[in-house]
């Protein structure tokens, strides 16, 4: 992708800006985070570091692309934030006009948008650990929310993992995950952890954040194997939140789901396993 970090705004702003009349406007240029003002012209739109849209690249962007689609305002043009990674499509996807965005994975969104904002299931994700301190290990970086989030708790370092370059990249850009980025108590690993967690010390985390995608992406992770991994790098007396979610399935199925989930974290030694937050939480 290669882009500076800069001005950030969907299909949503697209939209807003297209229908305002000439003058001053008030939109954000961060997606939501704050709110900026530019010059509506009558052939584009003047941004506040000099960079002029064109009001004809604006309709042709907005008649092509979902309200929800992500752009950088770059060089008086706007880059799609969408990429193409191993037979896998990621863009960044705004569900609401000045919400935190989501990421988009091949027809799916990594959040429950529906009912929630991005940054408030990681909140009620941190939530479910209970008392955040120590070193924490949350397996799967993504945008970063919940690793910012366990910071801002009380955890002393997150240590987390992410897969793939593209989902890093993003991250990059997007405003909601700038702290991840500047935070040196986030330690970011550009890895797969199923692999990479085999050279992590045991014992060495407190609490464990498990976020992983759904099963048919990495269904590795969801494997025994991997929850004794987990088991060994956890302090004894320590906790793992396991979130699952549901998907688009029956009730039954998801039932089904979530009971193997518990019944793999007991098998590979963890105790108290039970149902938390749209997920399981257990202890060592």
């Amino acid at each position: 992708m290669a882009i500076r970090r800069d001005f950030v705004i969907s299909g949503y702003h697209i939209a807003e800006l297209i229908k305002s009349r000439t003058g001053k406007v008030n939109v954000s240029l961060d997606l939501g985070i704050t709110s900026s003002e530019v010059t509506k012209l009558e052939n584009g739109v003047l941004f506040p570091d000099g960079q002029t849209i064109a009001l004809e690249l604006l309709k042709k962007t907005n008649k092509k692309h979902h309200l929800e689609d992500c752009f950088v305002v770059q060089n008086s043009s706007l880059i799609y934030l969408y990429s193409f990674e191993n037979n896998t499509i990621y863009k960044l996807y705004e569900p609401h006009i000045d919400w935190p965005p989501t990421l988009w994975i091949n027809g799916s969104v990594m959040h429950t948008v529906s009912v929630s904002k991005p940054t408030d299931e990681a909140e009620n994700k941190v939530k479910a650990l209970g008392y955040i301190s120590g070193d924490i290990l949350d397996t799967c970086f993504g945008l970063g929310y919940t690793a910012i989030e366990l910071i801002r708790s009380g955890a002393k370092t997150v240590r987390t993992f992410e897969v793939s370059e593209s989902v890093i990249e993003m991250a990059q850009v997007n405003p909601w995950s700038k702290r991840a980025f500047g935070d040196k108590r986030i330690k970011l690993e550009s890895s797969n952890v199923y692999e990479t967690i085999k050279s992590l010390n045991d014992k060495e985390f407190d609490l464990i954040l498990h976020d992983p995608p759904n099963v048919k992406i990495e269904g590795d992770l969801y494997s025994l194997k991997f929850y004794k991994e987990l088991h060994r790098v956890l302090k004894t007396g320590g906790v793992v939140y396991h979130f699952v979610g549901g998907g688009r399935v029956s009730r039954e199925y998801k039932v089904n789901y979530l009971r193997g989930v518990v019944n793999r974290l007991s098998e590979a030694g963890f105790k108290k396993v039970q149902k938390g937050y749209r997920g399981v939480i257990a202890v060592k």
